[in-house]
C-alpha cells in the first residue's frame, strides 16, 4: 500500500511540474524559445530594386526587390505601393517582436515581384522609391 502511495505522489509531482512548464510555455507566445506574440511593423532594409518590362502589348512593368530580414526574429511582413504622378512609392515592411528579446544575429533576404502595371508613357522618365533605395526607367 505504501509503494501505491509513493508512486501515486511522484505521478502527482510530475503532473504539477508539467503545468507548471506549460503555463510558462504559454506566458512566452507558446514556442518554448521565448518568443512573444505581439509584433510590430518596421521598413525593412532593402539590397537591391530594379524594373523589369515585359514585352507584352501594352508592356507590363514589374518591380523586383530583394529586402533583407537583420535577425531570426523578423518576419516578411508585406509592402504598400503609392503613386504621385511619374514617381512610384514602395513600403516593404517586416515585422519584429515588440518585446527585447534575444533573436540569433543571422542575416537573411527575401525576393518580391509587385506589379506596378501598364500606365507608363513612352519615353517618360519614372522613379520607382523602394524605403531608402530608388532606380529610374524609361516608359516603352
Amino acid at each position: 500500500m505504501k509503494r501505491i502511495l509513493v508512486v501515486a505522489a511522484g505521478v502527482a509531482l510530475l503532473v504539477v511540474a508539467a503545468g507548471i512548464v506549460m503555463l510558462a510555455l504559454g506566458s512566452s507566445g507558446g514556442q518554448g524559445g521565448g518568443a512573444p506574440t505581439d509584433r510590430t511593423t518596421v521598413p525593412a532594409p532593402i539590397e537591391s530594386v530594379d524594373v523589369l518590362v515585359l514585352g507584352s502589348g501594352p508592356p507590363q512593368y514589374v518591380l523586383r526587390v530583394r529586402a533583407g530580414l537583420p535577425n531570426g526574429c523578423a518576419k516578411q511582413h508585406g509592402h504598400e505601393i503609392g503613386r504621385d504622378g511619374d514617381v512610384i512609392k514602395v513600403t516593404v515592411l517586416n515585422s519584429m517582436p515588440t518585446d527585447a528579446i534575444a533573436c540569433t544575429m543571422i542575416y537573411g533576404t527575401y525576393e518580391l515581384s509587385i506589379n506596378l502595371g501598364s500606365d507608363f508613357r513612352p519615353g517618360v522618365t519614372y522613379t520607382a522609391r523602394v524605403n531608402d533605395k530608388a532606380t529610374t526607367f524609361v516608359g516603352r
